[in-house]
């Protein structure tokens, strides 16, 4: 039996979608959870050959988990996750067992925001920075001379979790203690703050060849947290932005040495300067993958798994479609009752898919993170304009009723 192991996945998004197209690639998957409420819902995943729960995903209980399963008689190709924190080591594990050869050490600096930022610190797309050590006096890292506003995020902060923007020396004291009692160990990033356009681009790389696979624009709104709550597929990207948008690109991934891999990076444009705000080692999660797919027919998650498998991604475009998500979030918090619109919304013109989150029952509450992001419609139009005007139409039908807490 040949097998994809997937190391921990998420209920719905693009995780969710690569153990489907790893199964319709006629692959046994192979999924092992951590997550309790993944487990209960096994029914659920019926494209999951075997779920394996254990306490906790570490690295000795996963090698041994292999182990058995090669025991068994299942031919491991591939070992993959599409949810952080365990990119590399789905990597490192897959070159060990697989024989595959993916970017294990760029893998890694990814997955760490200083990493990353000292990686790149020669990089023109690299902002100024600076990095907080947990064993550093804090009185001496306040009275460096800052230029405010900042971000401060930690090293493993994902999803906009653990990120804040701070306007003078307090704020930032007080975000960075509030850090260091999270995350102890930590280490923090101090950005400068880049106030323009930002933009997503996701990529796969191919024995060195860099494959720009989607450029999104995202539309940023700003609470208690930065939150993106609408992505627009590029279509006609100004011929010399894009062009500096490539070659930034091709040098962060170059200076990274990343030969074998899917990432996403997301920059800002400032005064004529495309710059980092971070780079990820997976494809985005979320409606990334169906966005894409809506557009120019490429369902990434899968040509993903083809490039970890050891096979070259076919990434030629179908057609080209103005594509459209929008995002909803909540201002209150409260026990969700009920949710309607759903059906409406989908049946407004132009919609491809409406996606609902979260259970009768559960607490929501405004976002402080991208997970608290609730529905998203994705649809389509003649033009951008039109595309974004459908989907913010659509989405204006769903309702979610509270019981407050």
């Amino acid at each position: 039996m040949e097998s994809i192991l997937f190391i921990e996945t998420t209920i719905s998004g693009s995780g969710r979608e690569a153990i489907k197209a790893a199964s319709g690639l006629g692959y046994t998957t192979i999924l092992l959870t951590e997550r309790m409420n993944i487990a209960k819902q096994r029914n659920e995943f019926e494209d999951v050959s075997q779920m394996i729960h254990l306490e906790k995903l570490s690295e000795d209980l996963i090698r041994s988990e292999i182990s058995q399963l090669q025991q068994q008689g299942n031919i491991v190709k591939a070992i993959v996750s599409f949810v952080d924190p365990f990119v590399s080591i789905a990597a490192q594990l897959s070159n060990e067992f697989c024989g595959t050869s993916l970017s294990i050490e760029a893998l890694k600096i990814m997955e760490d925001k200083t990493a990353t930022r000292n990686a790149l610190k020669e990089n023109a797309s690299s902002p100024k920075f600076d990095i907080y050590e947990p064993a550093n006096d804090i009185e001496h890292t306040i009275q460096k001379d800052y230029t405010f506003p900042m971000v401060v995020k930690s090293a493993i902060s994902k999803a906009s979790k653990d990120v804040y923007y701070v306007e003078n020396k307090f704020e930032m004291e007080q975000v960075i203690k509030k850090i260091i009692k999270l995350y102890p160990s930590q280490k923090i990033v101090l950005d400068e703050y880049l106030d323009g356009p930002q933009y997503l681009v996701e990529v796969l790389v191919h024995n060195g060849n860099i494959n720009i696979v989607a450029i999104i624009k995202q539309e940023i709104t700003k609470g208690i947290k930065f939150i993106v709550t609408g992505y627009a597929i590029e279509l006609d990207f100004e011929s010399e932005l894009y062009k500096e948008l490539v070659l930034a690109v091709e040098s962060i991934l170059k200076d990274l040495r990343v030969t074998f891999a899917a990432c996403h990076l997301e920059f800002r444009y400032i005064c004529g300067n495309w710059k980092l705000i971070e780079i990820n080692p997976r494809v985005s999660g979320g409606a990334m993958n169906r966005m894409i797919e809506e557009a120019f027919g490429i369902n990434l998650v899968e040509q993903t798994i083809k490039l970890y498998l050891g096979f070259e991604p076919n990434l030629i475009r179908k057609y080209e479609k103005p594509i459209y998500t929008h995002y909803i979030t909540i201002r209150s918090c409260g026990y969700l009752l009920k949710v309607i619109g759903e059906n409406k919304a989908a049946a407004q013109p132009e919609v491809k898919e409406v996606f609902i989150k979260p259970r009768l029952g559960v607490i929501m509450m405004p976002p402080l993170s991208m997970g608290h992001r609730y529905a998203y419609v994705i649809a389509s139009g003649n033009t951008p304009k039109e595309a974004k005007a459908n989907a913010v139409e659509a989405a204006s039908n769903i309702k979610f009723y509270l019981e407050p807490l």
